[in-house]
This record gives C-alpha cells, structure tokens and sequence, in this order.
C-alpha cells in the first residue's frame, strides 16, 4: 500500500526505535517500581527520554511528563490547570482533543470560553487581543492545523499571552519534528506532543512538557512507586502526574525517535516540501480539484467537483491501494471556517517513507478518478 496518512500515525520508523522497543520487550521490567539492576535501567532510558524531549524543545529547565498520546496531555494541561469562574480563549483551527475538554468544563459552567475564528487564515496578534478579558488565564493553540497545515505564530502569540498573564498551551501534534521550536523564546507554558507523528516514534506514548513555574493537578492518582505510605498523591512532578505503568517500550523508542529526528531533520523536511510541491502543482493544473493546504507541513487536504471526499478516499484505497484519509478530521470547527463542514476533504499527508513514484502514482490515480 502507498500510505499518504502520515498526520495520522507516521508510518516511518528507524531502526534505532525498532531496536528499543525489541530490547524493552524482550526483557520487560517496571521503571521505577523495584531497586533491582533491571527496574533501575528502565528508569535511566526513561530519564534518557526526557532529556531528548528538553532538547528537541530547547529547553533544558522544563518538566516532562509522559503520557499515552498527545490527547490525554492536553487534557492534562487544561484540567490539571482549570480555574473554575475563569476564561479561556482557543480557536477554531483546534483538534477535538483541545475543543472537546474546553467545551466540555464550559457545558458545566466551570469556565467561560471564546473561540477564535481568524480574520487571516491564522490566529493573529491582534484577535487574540480582542478575545482576552480581565477573566482569561489560558490560551489553548495549535502550533499548525492538521486539516491544512496552517502554521500559527507561536512566538507573536506567546509574546501577547505573556503580556496579558496567560497561560499558554501549545498543541504540537503536526508542528514537532517538522518545525524546530524553542518553548521559552515561544513563550510556551505548556506544549503537549505525541510520539508517532514527526517525532517517528510509535503509538502508545506522548508528553506534556512544562515550565517549571506552572503548576498542574493530577487528573489520575494511584501508584507512582514514591511515598507508598501516603494515601495522597505525591505532590513531586512527574511522580504526581504519573500514576499507574508506563509504557517503557513506546517511551524508550520515543526517544531514540526524538534523536533520529533531530539529526535529520533538514532531510526529512526537504523531501516532504518536494513530494508536496509536486502534487500541489498537479492538482492546480485540475480545474475540478479545490486545494486547501498551507505552509510546508506535508498536509494537502482537498476536494473533487462533483464526488464526496469519501468516495474519493475508498476509490483510492480500493482502486489503488493508496491510503489517505477523508471526513472532517477531527477539527469540526476548522472545516466550519474553511466552509467544508458538510463532507469534510480528502487529507493527504506525506512521511519520510513516501518516495516520488508515491507521489505519481497518486496523481495517476486521481487522474482518473476525476
């Protein structure tokens, strides 16, 4: 199968991650939990990982917390700080993982909220400004659209939010790995990421990483392997935010993916604009094809006159055997703003994997289809 649903879960994966997740399940232990030889080691890679994840962020003085995928950090970010009678603001470029929790503490009257729809085709200093009150203590923004590619200002946001006392929540899902970013020259408080996406991990391991100035409750307890006598959580990061066993096998081969990444960045990236630049220059030659991407992000999201993104998407797959995905992403507001919110689009979104006959064989295909 030629696989162009990379924004999804990458399909790339180094070897240097295979080799870590083989090593961590050929001999399984659990970090933290035991003073043994074994349990100890776990611990160091996992150590290892957060350092990685500081580097990637440039940011040697942040806490990292690991979760389970980019979903469940930012639920930790937005209810381990939650303000109740206070506001938030957020936009509509925002994954479900970011609207869903906010509207969620909204429907129960726990925060008010202002969704931004840009003036541009990004968040842009001065709407954030105009959605800011004396209540707002959080601001929840993508650092790029994963129905688009549209990149947000993060530095010019971060410099407002600053300026204004606020809280600020990056969601990097498709921004790490494909944009080097430092969080404190960012103004970035809190950025949530998964593994399996530009950082060539695999599934089943994420993080929130955090200035150590924020202060965030736990939003699950149990055993953290700290202060078994106490009934309480420990207060101590990451201890506190990690309850229950990690998942060392997707942690340890996060990192050896974050190492890959950083050393060939420049290549990765190079090869996603070449692969993208040659279907966008297909598709604006097709007058029947609307594109909708930005920026070089390896996203191209677009619709077909007269046939439903669907149908697009199954007759690629089962014509084709070329896999992309369609609907509405899980970004209902983004395709409101777009005005695609009936059938959402066709997303293809390019990896490390993909090669340039992938990338002929689509047009081909959609040669046809159209």
């Amino acid at each position: 199968m030629i696989y162009f649903d990379n924004s999804a879960t990458n399909r790339f994966i180094p070897y240097q991650v295979l080799r870590a997740v083989r090593r961590e399940l050929k001999y399984p232990t659990n970090s933290g939990r035991g003073g043994h030889n074994d349990s100890i080691s776990a611990s160091m890679r996992l150590h290892e990982t957060r350092e990685e994840v500081k580097r990637l962020l440039n940011n040697e003085k942040c806490q990292v917390v690991f979760t389970k995928n980019c979903t469940e950090a930012l639920n930790l970010a937005i209810l381990g700080t939650l303000k109740e009678g206070r506001h938030v603001v957020t936009s509509c470029m925002e994954h479900n993982s970011v609207l869903r929790p906010l509207f969620e503490l909204s429907r129960r009257g726990l925060i008010s909220l202002t969704v931004i729809e840009p003036k541009e085709k990004s968040v842009t200093p001065n709407d954030l400004k105009k959605a800011i009150n004396k209540d707002t203590y959080l601001l929840a923004i993508t650092g790029a659209s994963n129905v688009n590619g549209k990149k947000n200002d993060l530095k010019a946001l971060g410099k407002i939010a600053s300026e204004y006392g606020l809280l600020f929540l990056c969601d990097g899902a498709q921004l790490l790995g494909k944009e080097n970013i430092d969080m404190r020259a960012c103004g970035i408080d809190m950025i949530a990421c998964p593994a399996y996406k530009g950082l060539h991990g695999i599934q089943g391991a994420g993080f929130l990483a955090f200035s150590k100035s924020v202060q965030i409750n736990p939003i699950i307890y149990g055993g953290t392997g700290t202060e078994s006598n106490r009934l309480l959580q420990p207060v101590n990061t990451p201890e506190s935010l990690e309850s229950g066993t990690l998942n060392t096998p997707s942690i340890s081969a996060m990192g050896e993916g974050i190492k890959w990444t950083i050393a060939n960045f420049e290549k990765v990236n190079k090869k996603i604009k070449f692969l993208q630049d040659i279907i966008i220059n297909y598709m604006k030659g097709n007058n029947k094809i609307r594109i909708f991407a930005e920026d070089d992000m390896g996203i191209i999201s677009f619709s077909v006159k007269g046939k439903s993104p669907n149908e697009i998407a199954d007759i690629l797959n089962e014509r084709f055997d070329i896999a992309v995905r369609s609907g509405l992403h899980c970004a209902p507001l983004m395709h409101k703003f777009l005005g695609t919110e009936n059938e959402g689009l066709v997303r293809v979104s390019i990896g490390f994997e993909n090669c340039e006959d992938d990338a002929l064989k689509l047009i081909k295909a959609l040669d046809k289809i159209v």
